[in-house]
């Protein structure tokens, strides 16, 4: 089962021992590929999950990106895959320290807060507890850990991966693209990150936590050199980050793969999400959420029950273990 779900492996040599990788590449069986041509027969209507991962899901829509070659990965299927590899042990506690992977959502309230314009007090007005209670949570959780992997989406054109290395002391930067000069989402983000610390700090004593030195905007930034692991055309960048995020052990990657293993990485992907274990749309029926009840006659839609939310459930397709 270990290797069910994680295409961790792409069949290389490995650098180091630092990081335990499951040893084989995943590879798609014929229920994979049958389950995946399923799958793309199924119309892109929304509000249709094929891919549930603890809170994350994937709507079939969505899945598009892994069937076409040049596509630009999306954040719900960056999410769900991020949550199969937190659900790796080894990937959690790695060789120097322990590893917390924030999901792609989160790196836009981090952006927001970096705004040096906008007061404290407006984003996070004292009536709203359960806001300000929610960014301590994460603040807390980000100080229990040596290493925070943050997801950088610059204008939904380019992804790549920051690491606050606060062991080291400083933000590590892997970019499939190289280096830059442009780092404006990123400075905004830490100053976000700051904003919320000196904010938590005001209400909690910090002590007792990981990093040495909470002063994290003065950090230095590393753009770290990637060699091998860049890409030389676009669309790439969603698939060298989540290696980048599986493979990073503290100042080197645990793997070897270039830009021709993306191509086979985005081929299994959509077999790696649609058959784990982990998935629980997996052999489960598919549903379309729609504001109100078609009141004319259909004989291939079946109307279930009402869930907690106002909209109703039509049953779509079964989603079988193929």
């Amino acid at each position: 089962m270990e290797s069910l779900f994680l295409g961790l492996c792409h069949n290389k040599p490995k650098k180091s021992v630092a990081t335990a990788i499951v040893l084989e590449d995943y590879i798609c069986t014929q229920g994979d590929l049958a389950l995946i041509d399923f799958i793309k027969e199924i119309l892109c209507e929304p509000r249709v999950e094929v891919v549930l991962i603890d809170d994350a899901f994937v709507e079939r829509k969505s899945m598009e990106c892994l069937f076409k070659p040049n596509a630009y990965l999306g954040d719900e299927v960056i999410d769900c895959y991020i949550n199969l590899i937190k659900a790796q042990k080894h990937l959690k506690c790695r060789s120097r320290g322990c590893v917390h992977i924030e999901n792609a959502f989160q790196i836009n309230f981090l952006k927001r807060d970096g705004d040096v314009e906008i007061k404290t007090e407006e984003l996070y007005p004292i009536k709203d507890m359960s806001q300000i209670c929610s960014v301590e949570r994460r603040v807390l959780l980000y100080l229990d850990h040596d290493m925070v992997f943050i997801l950088i989406n610059i204008r939904e054109t380019h992804w790549y991966l920051v690491v606050i290395n606060a062991r080291n002391m400083e933000i590590q930067v892997l970019d499939s693209l190289g280096t830059s000069q442009d780092r404006k989402d990123l400075t905004d983000s830490i100053k976000g990150l700051q904003r919320q610390i000196g904010m938590t700090s005001q209400r909690k004593e910090l002590k007792d936590h990981r990093w040495p030195d909470l002063q994290v905007a003065s950090w230095p930034l590393r753009e770290i050199e990637m060699a091998y692991a860049k890409q030389t055309y676009s669309s790439l960048c969603g698939l060298f980050l989540l290696n980048y995020i599986e493979y990073w052990t503290w100042d080197e990657l645990s793997d070897n793969f270039t830009q021709d293993d993306m191509s086979h990485f985005r081929e299994t992907m959509a077999a790696i999400l649609l058959s784990s274990d982990l998935n629980k749309r997996k052999g489960c029926l598919l549903y379309n959420y729609e504001k109100e009840v078609d009141t004319g006659n259909s004989s291939d839609v079946e109307i279930l029950d009402i869930p907690t939310n106002p909209k109703k459930r039509k049953l779509l397709h079964v989603l079988d273990d193929r």
